[in-house]
């Protein structure tokens, strides 16, 4: 309260416009007791009324969220309120080696690169008109290739390389 507009009305005090209980000689009669807890249920004071019983669990509007299950393992680590992350180690899927993916992998870059290299030379070869060789008269023969076109020659070099297991039906 502001002192200022009751001193220029009357000369009494703001105190005297409170009621009592608002007196700083109540509130230390109210905490002038010291309540001590009592150490365990056992010795709490038994009464005869009954057991005080939760209210009715009312169901609330809307489909009912559902939590996943998860592992008995896995229990919660740290703190309740801030979970932390566990990663996996990185693993390359092209090598097999821990600590780079198949993005990074040094490996399977040279070996996109000598694929790449393979690919242009044949590319090159079919492309390239076949060159003259002296014959052994002296005289400049052609030899020719038989007409093939990259995926033919591509599909040659893979059956070569792989072989198709056989499978027995019953």
């Amino acid at each position: 309260m502001q002192y200022q507009p009751f001193k220029k009305k009357n000369d009494k005090r703001p105190e005297e416009y409170c009621h009592e209980w608002l007196t700083m000689e109540a509130y230390r009669r109210t905490y002038q007791f010291n309540v001590n807890p009592v150490k365990g249920q056992d010795l709490w004071e038994k009464t005869g009324s009954p057991a005080p019983v939760p209210p009715p669990i009312k169901p609330k509007p809307g489909r009912p969220t559902t939590n996943r299950r998860k592992d008995k393992d896995k229990g919660p680590t740290g703190t309740k309120t801030k979970l932390k992350r566990k990663y996996a180690p990185i693993r390359c899927m092209y090598c097999r080696e821990v600590c780079h993916n198949k993005r990074t992998c040094s490996k399977k870059k040279q070996d996109d690169a000598q694929e790449k290299a393979r690919i242009m030379q044949l590319q090159l070869a079919a492309v390239q008109p076949p060159q003259p060789a002296p014959g052994p008269e002296g005289e400049n023969v052609v030899h020719t290739r038989p007409s093939q076109t990259l995926p033919a020659v591509a599909a040659a070099a893979l059956d070569e390389q792989t072989e198709i297991p056989v499978t027995q039906h019953a």
